[in-house]
């Protein structure tokens, strides 16, 4: 077990380093979101009428920061095929150090990426929406959780593709409709009866509400329900995500 929390301790601060260092990374990461609220929330803030009561910039604010957590998760996968053509995994793989830490060390050190940027994002978001951090346990759970998922997510994708042109394409493919059905643009109660029943079987759609009752104090779901359904996810997900690069890697 020590050696397992040290091996992953030292993945994860090689991954942590190359995040640190990647500017065009966090430039993107930040600004995206500013972007999106400022030119939508902005512009519909005046003619959406919310059912939770928020207004419709913060509920997009929210949201939207909840969408930077899930995708930063799948660029996390993503850093296997860079792993892989630089020839650091073949390394890794030969190395005594156990597949499960390698996996872990990714998905800590994507965690402690995704904190890092909600954190600044609502320090800024603050200044002029509704955002802030009333429940920051709620966030909490909702971070570790979608950060989780969707590093599986990601590693699932990049064990069975060998460049990152299809990683990126494959992926879009994947989370597109995953967000859709989130409830990051809109209130899951709006939606007609079939696509909301999709909606609820989305586990991505419980950490959106968790993550927006952290950030603005509204919620749709049962609170008790998004927390088990998100610990639930976050258990599976790390569980699936070290079998499957555990069988990928043995090919």
């Amino acid at each position: 077990m020590r050696r397992l929390v040290g091996d992953a301790a030292t993945i994860f601060l090689r991954e942590w380093l190359r995040y640190r260092r990647d500017r065009a990374y966090w430039v993107g990461q930040l600004a995206f979101p500013l972007v999106v609220v400022a030119f939508i929330g902005f512009g519909l803030n005046g003619v959406v009428r919310l059912p939770t009561g928020v207004d419709y910039l913060a509920h997009l604010a929210s949201g939207i920061l909840a969408l930077v957590v899930g995708s930063g998760g799948v660029g996390g996968g993503m850093t296997l095929i860079q792993d892989r053509e630089s020839g650091f995994l073949r390394a890794l793989l030969v190395a005594p150090v156990s597949r499960g830490s390698i996996v872990l060390g990714k998905i800590a050190s994507r965690v402690v990426a995704s904190l890092g940027l909600v954190l600044v994002l609502v320090a800024i978001l603050a200044t002029f929406t509704a955002v802030g951090l009333p429940y920051p346990l709620a966030m909490l759970l909702s971070v570790i959780s979608v950060t989780t998922a969707f590093v599986a997510l990601g590693i699932a994708l990049a064990s069975q593709l060998r460049s990152l042109e299809s990683f990126r394409l494959l992926a879009g493919l994947v989370t597109v409709p995953i967000y859709f059905l989130s409830g990051i643009f809109y209130p899951v109660s709006t939606l007609p009866a079939p696509t909301r029943w999709l909606a609820y079987a989305n586990p991505l759609t419980y950490g959106v509400d968790l993550f927006r009752f952290g950030l603005v104090g509204v919620h749709e779901l049962p609170l008790a329900a998004s927390a088990a359904v998100l610990v639930l996810l976050t258990l599976a997900a790390t569980a699936g995500s070290i079998l499957i690069f555990d069988r990928q890697s043995l090919r």
